[in-house]
């Protein structure tokens, strides 16, 4: 039995030391590069690449671990040893291939190798052409010098322990898949609530340093997995000059007017993302009543948004939105891919070339859904998460509820270096919707549940505006509360459509502080996620709004705005004088109010053309 559990250990280790040699080279390859990295960040790119060399040999070893418990069968016992090599030679080979061949794509793709590999092997001849300005032989013997290495270290190492394998009773099959319990353990990258996935390995603000930590076979089998490989737009109904035009014909036409809204030109900004912020549970918006009192008492201290809807039906597409100015797309999120998100704009960026300062809150794990990629390729200057805070705080199941975070921002923001750019994404109102406080509303059901957690956050931020008021840094602060997503409220939408607008995607949005010179309005026209970053742009009167090419400014004249979102298979968009919902696969409309034309129908369809397309472009 000891010699199966040393054959485990023995595996596990061997793939591990495959992927810190393939690091090295990678590092080496890249000599230039390298150098300009410190001796903390070249040593942070294995540090922080562990969990990942780690996720990847519990995969590598699990079939090995599989044969060895088969192997207890005293029939099977002589067979096991041929089948664990041949396994082992099968994935080193085209591994050591593949980490070799993204060596070279990270040079003329700055991005490592993934999934759109294979579209290339549909055409070996142009493939082939393409690399002839590449260093052929030299990648060949970077992969002949990795398969040298697991050849010996299989033959000196593993195959001494394969030579030991001797009859056990069946019995001893129970320990191995203790083992193989085990190695869930380092393939989800330990015992946290998020598995480890791509942006685990982001840690510094040099996107080649970030690069480094990555694992080429990790990140290329989870690119297959996430079908990134597939190229092609399911959404194209016209050519994209067509749907150009189309999108362009509908833009507002005329730039925003200066206006009177703020009362600086530099002020500090804080944004608070509302987790499942639904319009529903929003009283002043028509919701349920007795929910959010502290957001209906703060709407008359600033501009409350009416017709204001989120762009996604996820956390992660809320943030890629608001800050990004990126739509929901159907089948994945751009958040998920690290790439993608480094070319995005977004108001962090634009804010620190201002001067700003730039800070996140959240008290969950920030590897969720791919947030610190996207938030250290966005150059957020702090990053704040549950990490941060003690064990003895995590008292939810996602990581720290509201209350302690705001404690937290309101300590760090008196301190803060002005203009500050600090985002709060809060955590309490997301299922299972456990919130420190007697529950306003009884009931078992996931209804009651999620209306009290809404309550409780609701009372943590207007509890937090009351603290901020008192504070040196607040008269010249915008506070900007938004939400991440919306969702439906029983009863309120038993009886609508599941994806009805006003049901499952507005959401509130209120503007208030004291630099703002705007008191107890409401603004009417509808208005998106993706209009929030080139609004502040424009009231700053800062450049780069033109970059949010998906985006309307909320202050321009023009009311042709809209409110668009994608979804699984269609998009809804909303206009002044209708609301619809397409589904792509049925190819209908499936919700109407209103008057909705042909036209609205056609630019629903260009932009689910476009944006999908740029997804996958980038």
């Amino acid at each position: 039995m000891r010699t199966r559990l040393r054959i485990s250990i023995a595996i596990f280790l061997f793939w591990l030391v495959y992927f810190w040699l393939a690091r090295a080279m990678f590092l080496a390859f890249h000599a230039a590069e390298t150098r300009s990295l410190s001796l903390g960040e070249v040593f942070g790119t294995f540090l922080h690449g562990f969990r990942l060399d780690a996720s990847g040999s519990a995969y590598l070893t699990a079939v090995p671990v599989v044969l060895l418990m088969l192997s207890t069968i005293r029939p099977f016992t002589r067979f096991a040893r041929s089948p664990i090599k041949v396994w082992l030679y099968a994935v080193l080979v085209p591994a050591s291939f593949l980490i070799a061949t993204d060596l070279e794509t990270f040079t003329r793709l700055d991005r490592r190798i993934d999934g759109a590999l294979l579209v290339y092997l549909k055409t070996p001849r142009e493939a082939l052409a393409s690399a002839g300005a590449s260093p052929v032989l030299l990648l060949i013997a970077v992969a002949l010098a990795l398969i040298a290495f697991g050849w010996w270290a299989i033959r000196r190492v593993i195959d001494r322990y394969l030579a030991r394998l001797e009859p056990v009773n069946p019995i001893a099959m129970i320990p191995l898949f203790g083992v193989l319990a085990l190695l869930v353990i380092p393939a989800r990258g330990g015992i946290q609530l998020i598995p480890v996935n791509t942006a685990s390995a982001y840690f510094s603000g040099r996107p080649f340093a970030n690069a480094a930590a990555g694992n080429a076979l990790w990140g290329f089998a989870d690119s297959i997995y996430r079908g990134l490989y597939d190229r092609s737009n399911p959404f194209r109904v016209m050519p994209d000059s067509t749907a150009s035009e189309v999108v362009s014909r509908a833009r507002p036409s005329a730039p925003p007017a200066p206006n009177g809204l703020l009362r600086t030109s530099r002020p500090n900004i804080l944004l608070v993302v509302w987790e499942s912020g639904s319009a529903r549970a929003v009283e002043r918006l028509g919701g349920v009543a007795g929910v959010t009192p502290g957001l209906d008492s703060l709407s008359r201290d600033g501009i409350l948004f009416d017709r204001f809807y989120a762009a996604g039906d996820r956390t992660d597409k809320g943030i890629a939105a608001i800050l990004s100015g990126f739509p929901g797309i159907p089948r994945s999120s751009i958040l998920m891919v690290p790439d993608k998100t480094r070319g995005l704009p977004s108001l962090s960026r634009d804010l620190e070339g201002a001067g700003y300062r730039t800070a996140f809150y959240y008290g969950g794990e920030l590897e969720f859904a791919g947030l610190r990629a996207y938030l250290v390729n966005q150059r957020f200057d702090t990053l704040v998460g549950r990490a941060d805070f003690p064990r003895a705080g995590w008292t939810s199941k996602w990581g720290v509820h509201d209350g302690p975070v705001a404690d937290r921002l309101l300590l760090d923001l008196a301190r803060a270096q002005s203009p500050f750019f600090a985002v709060w994404l809060t955590l309490s109102s997301h299922e299972p919707f456990d919130v420190p406080m007697t529950h306003r509303f009884p009931g078992s059901d996931w209804q009651s549940q999620y209306l009290s957690s809404m309550a409780y956050t609701d009372q943590v931020i207007a509890d937090l505006v009351r603290r901020a008021r008192g504070t040196s840094w607040w008269e010249n602060t915008l506070v900007i509360i938004v939400a991440d997503h919306g969702r439906r409220v029983l009863p309120l939408d038993s009886a609508a459509y599941h994806r009805s607008p006003d049901g499952s995607s507005r959401i509130p949005m209120l503007w208030l502080g004291g630099a703002l010179a705007v008191r107890d309005s409401v603004a009417h026209d509808v208005g998106s996620q993706l209009d929030i970053a080139p609004t502040v742009l424009g009231l700053l009167r800062l450049g780069g709004a033109d970059r949010y090419r998906w985006s309307h400014s909320l202050l321009g004249p023009d009311r042709r705005r809209y409110a668009y979102w994608g979804f699984d298979e269609g998009f809804g968009l909303v206009r002044d004088e209708s609301q619809l919902v397409f589904d792509h696969r049925a190819g209908r409309l499936v919700f109407t109010a209103g008057h909705p034309d042909t036209a609205a129908v056609t630019l629903g369809k260009a932009l689910l053309q476009l944006t999908y397309q740029e997804y996958l472009d980038r």
